[in-house]
C-alpha cells in the first residue's frame, strides 16, 4: 500500500510543505541591492550599449550638422568709471558713513581709508540693476525703430557686464571700472547697441541716482513734522508729571518720601508713648484729687516737687506742731486754733495747686492727641503718595524713554537729510566713459569672430545622457521581461525549497557548430590520448572543446544525482517517496527532460523506476527514449490491458521502465478522474520503487493536480530566463486551491554552472578482493538465480484484464 495522501485541505505532508505555506504573497516587498543591480547590468549590457550607441550616433550627427550651420558671432565693449578715484572718493565715503549714522570719523581716520577699499557701491547689486528690465527696456525703446527684432530677452542674453579686476599680493582686487560687452552677428548693430547702452547708463548715473537721493530727502522731509510733534508731545507730558508730582529729580524724590515716612513713624511712636504715660498719670492724679490727697499730686513730677517743696514742708511742719501741742494744750486752746487755721489754709493752697497740676496734665493730653491725629493724617497722605509714586515713576520713565527715542529718531533723520543733501551734491558728476564702444579685433585689425557652438562639449553631454537613457532602457527591459534569472530569485519569490539546479548542457545548444555537436561521439580513450599530443601542436583545438563538453556532461549528470538525493532525503524509512509528479507552469520549461533524466538517474542507482508519460495531450517521451507509443496509459485505463502489454523496458537501462501516453483522447481530465486510474496508480506503486509522472503544464490545465492528489508530491520545474513570474504565481495559486503538495522547485537551464573540480587518482593499483568462506561468518548471499525477476514480466503480480 502507498503512503496516505494529504487531504484536499492542503495540510503539510511528511514530504514537503503545502502550497498554502509556500506561495509568496503578492505584495511581498523586494529588496534591491547592489548585487541585483550588477546582475541586471551584466544581463542587459547589450541592450544598454545598443540603445546608448544608437542614440549617441543620431544625436552626434544632429549636433555636427547644426554646428556647421552656426553663424559667426562678434563682440564689442566699452568701459565706464563709476567711482571717483581722487579724494572725492574718501569724502563720498564720509557721506555713506553719515547715512549710516556714523559721525565720529576724524580726518585721521579718513586718511587711513585706501582708495581701493573706499567702494561707494555694491558692484554685484549695481550690475543687476543695470541689467534690470527698467534700464534695458529704455535701451530697446531707443533702438526699436532701427532694429525691430531687438527685445529685452535677447538684449539681456547677449549683454555682459563685469568689474575689471587685477591681482595684488596674490589676491584679486576690484577696480572702479565696469566693462560692458555685447555680442551679435552684425558688427554695426553691436556698435549701435553699445552706444545706446552707454548713453542710458550715463543718463542713469546723472538722473536716476539723483532722483533716488531726492526722493529720499523728500521722504525724510515728510517724516520730520510727525517726529517733531511726537517729541513735543512726550516732552509736554514729562513736564506735566514733573509739576504735578515734583519729579524734577525722580530718584531723589523717592528718597525724600522714604525719609519723611521714617520721620513721621518715629514721631508717631514717641507721641503715642508719651500720650499713654500722660493718660496713666492723669488717672492717678484725678484719683488722689478726689480723695482729697493733694500731696502725691504735688510730688508727681520733679518740677512739681521743686515748685511745691516749701509748701509741703510748711504743711508737714504745721502738722508736726499740731501733734506736739495737742499733747500739751487743750483742743480749744488758742495755740491749737492757730495751728488748725493754718492747716486749713495750707490744705486749700495745696488743693488749688493740685487742681492746677491736673488741669495742666489734661491740657498736655489734648495736645498730644492733636499732634497724633496730625501725624496720622500726614502719614496717610504720604502713604498715598508712596503708593502712587511707582506708577508715576514708571509712566515718567516710559515717557522719558519714548521722548529719547523720538529725539534720537529726529536727530537721525536730520543727520540723514544733511548726509543725503551732501551726497546729492557730490553725485552731480556722472560716470565717466573711459573707452568708446568698439568691436573686438585681432592684431591685424580684423573683427574677431566667435563660434558659440561647442560640438565636442555638446557631444560629451549627449554621450552622458545617452548612456543614462541606455541604462534606463536596460532596466525597463528587465522590469518588463518578468522572468527569473537565478535560483535565489525563485526561492525568494515562491518561498519553495530548492531541490536541484540543472545546468545548461552545451552540446544541446542548436546554435553550436555541427562539428562541436558531433565531437561528443569521440571515445574518451581517444580524447585522453590527444591530451599528450596537445603540447606538440599535433591535434586541433577541438580536443579542448571536447574536454569542455565532457565537463558539461559530468556537471549535468551530477545535478540529477544531487536532485535525486535531495528528493530521497525528504522521505523517511517508514514512508519513502514512491510517486512523483513533474510539471511546470508553461510549456518548454524542461519538465519532460527533468522527468526523463531523473528516472535514468534513479534507475542507475539501483531503483526500479517507472516513467509515465501522463501528458495525454502531447505525448512525446517515447521519442526521447527511442520507444514506441502503440499502447499506453489511455489503453491501460480505457481498454483494461494488463501491465505487461503496455509497460516497456528501456533498452540501455534494465531498471528503467516506461509507460507511454497511448492514443490521443478528447477529454484527458475525465480519464484521470476515473476510478480505474486510481487502481492503476496503486498497481504502479506496488510494482516499482519509484514512479515518475510527466504531466502537462499547470496553467490552464488540471491534469497535474489530479495526479498529484494520488502521488507523494509535485516537483515544480522553472526554467531560468524563460518562465514568466506571473504564470508561476498562477500555477502555485491553482496548486494551493487544489491542496496539492509541492515538494520544491527545480531551477532548469542555469548558465555559468560550475562543478567543483575534484581530481580522482587514476593511478591506483588493482587488486582482487578475496572474501572469507561463507560458513565462517554465518551469512549466506543469494545466488544469481535468487535475484528478483525483471519487473517487466509481472508473473507473480496481479494484472488487469481487458474489457
Amino acid at each position: 500500500m502507498r503512503p496516505s495522501l494529504p487531504e484536499p485541505s492542503g495540510n503539510a505532508s511528511d514530504y514537503g510543505l503545502s502550497t498554502s505555506d509556500l506561495v509568496a504573497q503578492a505584495d511581498a516587498s523586494t529588496t534591491i541591492d547592489l548585487a541585483w543591480l550588477f546582475a541586471v547590468v551584466r544581463r542587459r549590457l547589450w541592450i544598454m550599449v545598443l540603445v546608448a550607441a544608437t542614440l549617441l550616433g543620431l544625436s552626434g550627427a544632429v549636433i555636427l550638422l547644426k554646428s556647421r550651420k552656426v553663424t559667426p558671432n562678434f563682440q564689442g565693449s566699452f568701459q565706464l568709471l563709476v567711482e571717483p578715484i581722487t579724494a572725492e572718493g574718501r569724502l563720498a565715503r564720509l557721506s555713506v558713513s553719515a547715512q549710516s549714522g556714523i559721525t565720529n570719523n576724524s580726518p585721521t581716520e579718513i586718511s587711513k581709508v585706501g582708495i581701493g577699499h573706499a567702494d561707494l557701491m555694491d558692484y554685484e547689486t549695481q550690475i543687476r540693476v543695470l541689467k534690470s528690465p527698467t534700464v534695458l527696456k529704455s535701451i530697446v525703446a531707443k533702438l526699436e525703430d532701427r532694429y525691430p527684432d531687438l527685445n529685452y530677452p535677447s538684449l539681456y542674453e547677449n549683454l555682459y557686464i563685469e568689474r575689471i579686476s587685477y591681482e595684488k599680493d596674490g589676491k584679486l582686487e576690484g577696480t572702479k571700472i565696469l566693462e560692458v560687452a555685447y555680442g551679435d552677428e552684425d558688427p554695426d548693430k553691436i556698435i549701435s547697441v553699445l552706444e545706446a547702452i552707454s548713453e542710458v547708463y550715463l543718463e542713469y548715473s546723472l538722473q536716476e541716482r539723483l532722483d533716488g537721493l531726492r526722493r529720499g530727502i523728500e521722504h525724510i522731509d515728510k517724516q520730520l513734522p510727525e517726529l517733531e510733534e511726537r517729541v513735543d508731545l512726550f516732552q509736554g507730558q514729562l513736564q506735566n508729571l514733573r509739576e504735578t508730582y515734583d519729579l524734577s529729580f525722580p530718584h531723589e524724590r523717592a528718597e525724600d518720601l522714604a525719609i519723611q515716612s521714617r520721620e513721621l513713624n518715629s514721631q508717631r511712636v514717641t507721641i503715642q508713648a508719651e500720650l499713654t504715660e500722660k493718660r496713666a498719670n492723669y488717672a492717678g492724679l484725678t484719683n488722689n484729687l478726689a480723695q482729697g490727697n493733694p500731696i502725691p499730686i504735688l510730688l508727681s513730677s520733679l518740677s512739681t516737687q521743686q515748685a511745691y517743696g516749701t509748701l509741703i514742708s510748711q504743711y508737714q511742719a504745721n502738722e508736726a506742731a499740731i501733734d506736739r501741742d495737742s499733747a500739751i494744750f487743750e483742743s480749744d486752746s488758742p495755740t491749737l486754733a492757730v495751728l488748725y487755721e493754718r492747716r486749713a489754709s495750707l490744705r486749700q493752697t495745696m488743693a488749688k495747686e493740685a487742681r492746677s497740676i491736673v488741669a495742666g496734665v489734661a491740657v498736655r493730653i489734648q495736645e498730644l492727641e492733636a499732634r497724633l491725629a496730625y501725624i496720622n493724617q500726614a502719614e496717610a497722605a504720604l502713604n498715598q503718595k508712596t503708593e502712587v509714586f511707582p506708577k508715576v515713576l514708571h509712566k515718567y520713565s516710559d515717557l522719558e524713554r519714548k521722548a529719547n527715542v523720538a529725539t534720537e529718531s529726529l536727530k537721525t533723520f536730520l543727520t540723514k537729510r544733511e548726509a543725503l543733501q551732501l551726497d546729492a551734491s557730490q553725485q552731480e558728476i556722472p560716470w565717466e566713459l573711459l573707452t568708446a564702444p568698439k568691436i573686438w579685433q585681432t592684431a591685424d585689425g580684423i573683427p574677431l569672430a566667435f563660434n558659440t557652438a561647442n560640438p565636442r562639449r555638446t557631444i560629451m553631454i549627449a554621450g552622458v545622457l545617452c548612456t543614462l537613457v541606455g541604462v534606463g532602457a536596460g532596466f525597463v527591459v528587465e522590469i518588463l521581461h518578468r522572468v527569473y534569472h537565478t535560483p535565489e530569485e525563485i526561492k525568494l519569490d515562491t518561498k519553495l525549497r530548492l531541490l536541484g539546479v540543472i545546468p545548461r548542457l552545451a552540446h544541446l545548444n542548436p546554435a553550436l557548430p555541427a562539428w562541436l555537436r558531433r565531437i561528443q561521439a569521440v571515445p574518451i580513450a581517444l580524447w585522453e590520448i590527444t591530451q599528450h599530443l596537445i603540447p606538440f601542436g599535433l591535434v586541433p583545438d577541438k580536443a579542448n572543446a571536447y574536454q569542455n563538453l565532457q565537463q558539461s556532461d559530468i556537471a549535468y549528470r551530477e545535478s540529477f544525482r544531487s536532485l535525486y538525493t535531495n528528493i530521497s532525503l525528504l522521505g523517511s524509512k517508514q514512508m519513502p517517496i514512491r510517486a512523483l509528479v513533474v510539471s511546470s507552469a508553461t510549456p518548454n520549461d524542461g519538465k519532460s527532460t527533468v522527468a526523463e533524466h531523473l528516472a535514468r538517474t534513479a534507475a542507475a542507482l539501483g531503483q526500479r523506476v517507472l516513467l509515465v508519460d501522463a501528458d495525454l495531450r502531447n505525448p512525446e517521451l517515447h521519442e526521447r527514449l527511442g520507444l514506441k507509443n502503440n499502447y499506453g496509459l489511455v489503453d491501460l485505463v480505457q481498454h483494461g490491458l494488463n501491465l505487461n502489454e503496455v509497460i516497456q523496458q528501456s533498452p540501455d537501462q534494465p531498471n528503467l521502465f516506461f509507460l507511454a501516453g497511448g492514443a490521443l483522447i478528447d477529454d484527458p481530465v475525465k480519464l484521470l478522474s476515473s476510478p480505474q486510474i486510481e487502481h492503476s496508480l496503486e498497481q504502479f506503486r506496488s510494482f516499482f520503487d519509484l514512479v515518475i509522472y510527466n504531466t502537462p503544464p499547470l496553467v490552464g490545465l488540471s491534469d497535474a493536480q489530479l495526479l498529484t492528489a494520488q502521488a507523494d508530491g509535485l516537483l515544480f520545474v522553472v526554467r531560468l530566463a524563460k518562465t514568466d513570474r506571473g504564470l508561476v504565481d498562477k500555477a502555485l495559486e491553482s496548486l494551493k486551491i487544489s491542496g496539492s503538495v509541492v515538494l520544491g522547485f527545480i531551477a532548469n537551464d542555469v548558465q555559468d554552472y560550475r562543478l567543483f573540480n575534484y581530481k580522482v587518482n587514476r593511478h591506483h593499483t588493482k587488486r582482487e578482493l578475496i572474501l572469507p568462506p561463507a560458513q565462517s561468518s554465518g551469512l549466506s548471499l543469494p545466488s544469481a538465480s535468487e535475484q528478483p525477476l525483471p519487473v517487466s514480466r509481472f508473473q507473480n503480480k496481479p494484472t488487469v484484464d481487458r474489457d
